[in-house]
C-alpha cells in the first residue's frame, strides 16, 4: 500500500509543528519552481479536485496554467511519481494517473490512522470549532450565488451515492468526497472571511486523502446531513447552521472512531 506521501506529510507537519518553538527570525529559503508545482499538484489531489484513477491534464497545459516551463512541470511529476502519488500509463490512452494513495487495504489502513488518533481527534477538534464559526458566518453573509453553488455539490453528491449503490466501484466515492470537500469550501466561501477559507480548505487537506480512504462504500443516507446545514444556511439561521455544522463534524468522528475500533474478521 503507498502510504509513503502521507508519512512525508506528517512529517512535514511535525517539522511545521517543532518550528514553533524556534525563534521567529531565521534564515530565508527561496523554494525552487518545481517544488511549488509539486505543492500546487498534490493540494489539487488532496482537495479532490484530480481524482484517483484519473488523468491529469497534459504537461503542455499543466505549463501553461501554473505559467511555468514544461521541464518545470516534468521535474514536479518525477517526484510525485516517485512518491506513488502518480503514474505514468504509455500509450494512445495514457498520461498522468492519479493514484489511490490509501490501498484497499482496510485493515492495514485502519493500523495507519490508529498510529496518528491524536492527529485525527485534533483534526476534528479543529473542525468543530472553526467549520462550526463558519456555517454560522455563512448563513449571516451568503448570497444567492453562494447557495446555487453549494446546491450544485449537493446534486453531485447525490449522483455519486446512487452510483455507489448501483455499481461496486470505488470511483463514485472519489466523486462524492470531491463534492463534499466542494460544498465544505462553498460555505466557507459564503463567509466572505479569507482567512476562514484558508483555515477550512487546510483541514479539507490533512484529513481528505486518510479519511476519504475509511468509506470504501457510500451509504443511502450519506448526504443527508448536509441538507440541515444547507437549510439552516439558506434560512439565515446561524446558530441553527453551526449547530448543524457540529453535528455532521462529530458524527464523522464517531464514524472515524468505529472503524479505528473494528477488528479484523477472521
Amino acid at each position: 500500500m503507498k502510504l509513503n506521501a502521507l508519512d512525508n506529510r506528517n512529517e512535514k507537519m511535525a517539522l511545521r509543528e517543532d518550528d514553533l518553538t524556534q525563534p521567529i527570525i531565521g534564515p530565508i529559503r527561496l523554494a525552487p519552481a518545481h517544488e511549488l508545482v509539486v505543492e500546487q499538484i498534490r493540494r489539487s489531489m488532496q482537495l479532490g479536485l484530480f481524482l484517483p484513477g484519473h488523468k491529469l491534464p497534459p504537461e503542455r497545459d499543466l505549463a501553461d496554467q501554473l505559467s511555468v516551463s514544461r521541464t518545470t512541470v516534468r521535474e514536479a511529476v518525477r517526484i510525485l511519481v516517485s512518491e506513488g502519488a502518480l503514474s505514468v500509463k504509455r500509450g494512445a490512452s495514457g498520461g498522468l494517473i492519479v493514484n489511490q494513495l490509501h490501498g484497499d487495504d482496510a485493515e492495514e489502513l485502519r493500523s495507519f490512522i490508529r498510529q496518528r488518533r491524536s492527529e485525527f481527534n485534533d483534526v476534528f477538534d479543529f473542525r468543530v470549532v472553526v467549520e462550526g464559526a463558519t456555517a454560522e458566518l455563512a448563513a449571516q453573509r451568503r448570497g444567492s450565488d453562494h447557495l446555487q453553488r453549494m446546491r450544485q455539490k449537493l446534486d453531485e453528491m447525490t449522483i455519486a451515492i446512487q452510483a455507489s449503490l448501483e455499481h461496486d466501484d470505488p470511483d463514485p466515492v472519489s466523486v462524492f468526497n470531491a463534492a463534499d470537500t466542494g460544498f465544505h469550501l462553498e460555505i466557507a466561501r459564503a463567509s466572505q472571511n479569507k482567512h476562514l477559507l484558508a483555515s477550512v480548505e487546510s483541514i479539507r487537506r490533512a484529513m481528505f486523502v486518510p479519511i476519504g480512504g475509511v468509506f470504501i462504500k457510500l451509504r443511502k443516507d450519506a448526504n443527508e446531513i448536509h441538507e440541515p446545514i444547507f437549510d439552516a444556511i439558506a434560512d439565515r439561521d446561524g446558530s441553527r447552521a453551526r449547530a448543524r455544522m457540529i453535528e455532521h463534524v462529530e458524527g464523522t468522528r464517531r464514524a472515524m472512531m468505529e472503524f479505528l475500533d473494528e477488528r479484523k474478521q477472521v
